[in-house]
């Protein structure tokens, strides 16, 4: 009898919902840390979300896989290793608390995308053409309307609008409109 009640206790601690200890406030913080960085809202939409969305974020990042586009597998983080010992590892630096810029060298041709605040976690993105186009495969040695497609559908991807996220201090969400999750995790330092 003893040992039924602990296994059905210990069934219902481990098949109990995660945050189901929290209260309501522990939960409405943790989404303030996480979706307006800890500030008050007033301090918000000014530049408090930056000092602490990009503390100490400088250094190499891999963007994290989702779902694989052959077997629609979701595989977030299982290739982190891989793609930060590849090409397709990213740098990033934030030279003051609005600004995160992120460099990459997938294709032997360096290009950077700058991200600017706006307000809060909104952020303008500026990345610089004629260096993207190489480093995607769509320089100038493409020719004809294909390559011309390319190249605008490319642009319209790589700028725009974004919502910047930092749920720990290795893990970097980017948002779109209408667009998945671009999820980066911080590489091991070698």
């Amino acid at each position: 009898m003893r040992l039924s009640l602990l296994a059905v206790a210990a069934g219902l601690v481990l098949c109990a919902p995660v945050h189901a200890a929290d209260n309501l406030a522990d939960q409405a913080a943790y989404a303030v840390d996480v979706f307006a960085g800890g500030a008050a809202a007033a301090l918000y939409a000014e530049t408090a979300y930056g000092r602490v969305a990009f503390d100490n974020i400088a250094g190499q990042w891999a963007s994290l896989t989702g779902p694989d586009p052959r077997s629609g597998a979701e595989s977030y983080g299982a290739d982190a290793e891989k793609a930060c010992a590849s090409s397709s590892v990213l740098t990033l630096a934030s030279p003051d608390f609005i600004t995160l810029t992120i460099s990459g060298t997938p294709l032997d041709t360096e290009f950077r995308q700058i991200y600017t605040q706006i307000a809060g976690t909104t952020f303008s993105e500026f990345t610089e053409p004629h260096s993207y186009f190489a480093a995607v495969g769509l320089g100038p040695d493409k020719r004809g309307p294909e390559a011309d497609r390319g190249r605008a559908l490319a642009l319209s991807l790589a700028n725009g609008v974004v919502q910047i996220y930092r749920p720990s201090p290795d893990i970097l969400v980017m948002t779109r409109d209408k667009g998945y999750p671009r999820i980066l995790a911080r590489c091991p330092k070698p």
